[in-house]
């Protein structure tokens, strides 16, 4: 209160002396004037009067706006998120705002005229004395970060972004802005610390995946090896029936020419996928999506094949092809079924033999009463004698279907002539070489040595290949013909040394294809249309010959002749004896 009241009275001095100056300086300017100067002259005075009112008025406005402006740059000054300071070329604080105290915790009149330097920590002290080097020696915008010291708290890391300013005297400063930058480089120390906890588990993750890796590899390894093991074909097919893995079995026989059957077509594989086609268990498996089964002969080989859907969601994408070769299977089967025939076949011609052997001895008996006492040109006798012949004849016929039927005679092997043989297997097809029209014409030499044999199975041998002549020579010829014959001929030959005996059946029916000779006698490989042949009869000749230690042999031309030739050692004795 004083001191307004003593401001009063200093304007109210100062203003007495100002009339008093005017009044003098007014005499002395003016010391007569006329009434007309005076009213210019006061005229003057009013319009000048207003004028500086005017100006007055600016001036008062003017200085109003200023004083709003700096309120309001004191207000971003003091109150700016960042600390503001300006310092001079010792690196003595000169100014500093609010929120650089609040920053170091330390109240603004005490930081004027401190060492800026000391407020940061003394590892970063070199730092900053290096960035204030660097900002008064150039006029550029200088950055540095470094650590301040705060007082009852944690140092605060900041961002410090200084320029160089000259004073209005000349005296060169230096203005820095101080970001605290605390939050970020706690976020960057745990975004290191994340990091490097994020390495150390990728590269246990990236362990773990190795053995994974190495475990998956050797699995992989061990299941192709067992897949490349297994007997049966494996093969995964594309919807497009595009193989896309193969075990490499060759149960199929693929084409040779291509390498690496993946990628290929299955159809351009095949040799016979005709075969396959007409049953293909792989269509319906994908058209049905269940599992479907099929039985095909195959190249001369009884394939069981099964397909296998594999899904993804509800789509078939993939099947699986097992494919079993079960030739050895369905023959060992066909034996069986064969042996047991020939043991039915037995029993009946045991019963057979005994019920029709009583009959015709009584027949023959009968006829021998006849000749014994009837004239021998009379009638009577010579009908005596046919009854004998054809009754004999139907012992003898009876006697080698109960020989060729005893089961338990098959393994037997000694020492057999081979005209014996053929005679008897004869006996059993004669009547119906006879009714077909065909020429059998047999022509063995005398001095044919014995063979080492089981008779009833070189019997079955001899029967299956009559057989077959029988069928080419009716396929080619349907009633009688000059060429329709069966030429049954033998001859001694030596092979490898051994003495064997060779013997030949020619026939002049349809023959055998050149590409079917090789495959002729595999199992269910028939030249027959089906349900006329089994395709067993030749294969288990083979056998037979190939346990006696021959060989079964096939000459022919397709639609001209087919020759088959037994090849069997002879008996051991006579072939030491020279014979």
């Amino acid at each position: 209160m004083t001191d307004q009241s003593s401001q009063e009275k200093r304007l109210a001095e100062l203003r007495l002396l100002a009339e008093q100056r005017s009044r003098e300086q007014r005499l002395r300017n003016f010391p007569a004037t006329s009434g007309q100067d005076i009213q210019r002259l006061v005229h003057e005075l009013q319009v000048h009067q207003i004028e500086l009112e005017m100006q007055n008025e600016e001036l008062r406005a003017t200085q109003e706006q200023l004083g709003e402006s700096l309120e309001k740059y004191s207000d971003l000054y003091e109150f700016a998120p960042v600390g503001y300071v300006t310092s001079n070329q010792k690196g003595r604080i000169v100014e500093a705002n609010l929120t650089f105290a609040g920053q170091l915790g330390i109240e603004r009149g005490r930081l004027i005229n401190s060492v800026l330097l000391l407020h940061a920590i003394e590892p970063d002290q070199a730092t900053f004395r290096a960035h204030l080097e660097q900002v008064f020696q150039a006029n550029e915008r200088h950055s540095c970060e470094l650590r301040l010291e705060q007082r009852n708290g944690p140092e605060r890391y900041v961002q410090m972004d200084s320029i160089r300013w000259l004073h209005t005297d000349g005296t060169p400063l230096c203005r820095t802005s101080v970001t605290d930058i605390s939050a970020r480089k706690k976020a960057e120390d745990e975004l290191v610390r994340l990091h490097a906890a994020l390495e150390k588990r990728v590269e246990e993750r990236t362990l773990a995946l190795s053995e994974s890796e190495n475990e998956f590899k050797r699995l992989s390894q061990e299941f192709r090896t067992l897949l490349s093991a297994i007997s049966d074909t494996l093969i995964l097919l594309s919807p497009e029936m595009e193989i896309l893995w193969i075990n490499g079995d060759n149960t199929l026989e693929l084409d040779k020419a291509i390498a690496d059957p993946a990628g290929q077509y299955c159809y351009k594989l095949l040799h016979d996928r005709i075969a396959l086609l007409e049953d293909c268990p792989i269509t319906r498996c994908f058209a049905t999506g269940q599992k479907e089964i099929a039985i095909v002969t195959y190249n001369g080989a009884v394939l069981d094949i099964k397909a296998f859907p594999i899904r993804e969601t509800d789509t078939v994408t993939s099947a699986l092809l097992l494919v079993s070769d079960i030739t050895e299977k369905m023959a060992m089967q066909a034996e069986a079924i064969q042996a047991a025939h020939l043991a039915s076949l037995g029993e009946l011609a045991a019963g057979v033999a005994h019920e029709i052997n009583n009959p015709i001895t009584g027949i023959i008996n009968y006829g021998q009463i006849l000749i014994n006492e009837c004239s021998p040109e009379s009638l009577e006798k010579d009908i005596g004698t046919r009854i004998v012949k054809e009754g004999e004849r139907v012992g003898r016929i009876v006697t080698t279907l109960l020989s060729y039927a005893q089961h338990d005679r098959r393994k037997e092997k000694r020492p057999s002539p081979l005209p014996a043989i053929v005679a008897e297997s004869v006996v059993l097809t004669q009547a119906q070489i006879r009714k077909e029209g065909i020429t059998l014409a047999i022509d063995l030499p005398d001095d044919l040595p014995p063979v080492d044999v089981n008779f009833q199975q070189i019997q079955q041998c001899i029967i299956n290949i009559i057989n077959n002549a029988r069928y080419a020579l009716n396929e080619k010829y349907p009633g009688r013909h000059a060429n329709k014959r069966l030429d049954i001929t033998a001859k001694r030959v030596v092979i490898s040394g051994l003495p064997s005996v060779h013997l030949i059946f020619h026939d002049r029916g349809v023959g055998i294809a050149a590409h079917e000779l090789a495959v002729v006698t595999k199992p269910f490989f028939s030249t027959k249309p089906f349900g006329k042949g089994t395709g067993l009869g030749l294969n288990i000749t083979q056998k037979i010959i190939a346990d006696h230690g021959g060989s079964l042999l096939f000459e022919s031309v397709k639609d001209e002749f087919t020759k088959v030739i037994i090849a069997l050692p002879v008996h051991q004795s006579d072939a030491e004896g020279g014979i």
